[in-house]
């Protein structure tokens, strides 16, 4: 069974929950909250594939884009959201990386009212288990700007191991951008047990996920 098949069976109508947040797959309902915040100069700055302008309508097609690639298995896009009021809070992703076997690339951001609240640390904790027990992925890997100190610190607190520094050609930010890469291997052998009971609930609990 692929990857493809998996998502879109198994957990098509669910969502992964942690203490605080729901992560469920980003919608057509989206498309203001990702304008609203994505279009901040500061996060377009911290990010490299937020366009400017950034409105409703390339949203929405962002969004189609989405649905699209996660119909083929190739990128996994979340809305993290406020897990009782379901308001928006950002956006997650793993996309598959094509040449290397069982690894994904991470992003995410976050609106700028939901900065410093360790948001960020526990939305990329459920994607790392995501990834882990249900994509069965063997390594992550994320790119930060060097500037982006926060980034850095969510990774480093969630075992990621920094390989390099490297130049790399921005146009849309400014032209070359120094920026950190990083990679997380995974550990099968530390899905949590919580996890069995998932089939049959509504959310996916990940609040107890555990990071090799």
């Amino acid at each position: 069974m692929t990857r493809a098949n998996i998502i879109n069976g198994g957990l098509g109508s669910r969502r992964l929950a942690t203490a605080r947040l729901a992560l469920r797959w980003i919608e057509p309902g989206d498309a203001h909250a990702l304008a609203q915040y994505g279009g901040d100069p500061l996060i377009r700055q911290k990010t490299e594939t937020i366009p400017e302008p950034y409105d409703e309508a390339i949203a929405r097609e962002w969004i189609a884009q989405s649905q699209a690639l996660r119909l083929k298995g190739s990128a996994f896009r979340f809305t993290v959201s406020d897990r009782v009021s379901g308001d928006f809070i950002g956006v997650c992703a793993l996309a598959m990386i094509e040449d290397e076997e069982a690894a994904a690339e991470l992003g995410y951001w976050l609106g700028r009212p939901f900065w410093d609240q360790g948001y960020g640390r526990e939305a990329v904790t459920a994607l790392i288990a995501f990834g882990r027990d249900v994509l069965k992925l063997k390594t992550i890997q994320a790119i930060v700007y060097a500037e982006n100190t926060a980034s850095v610190a969510v990774l480093g607190k969630l075992n990621f191991t920094e390989s390099e520094y490297e130049l790399i050609n921005v146009p849309e930010r400014g032209g070359k951008r120094l920026v950190r890469r990083f990679t997380l291997l995974l550990d099968k052998s530390c899905a949590d047990d919580d996890q069995s009971s998932a089939g049959t609930s509504p959310e996916i609990p990940l609040s107890k996920a555990k990071v090799a």
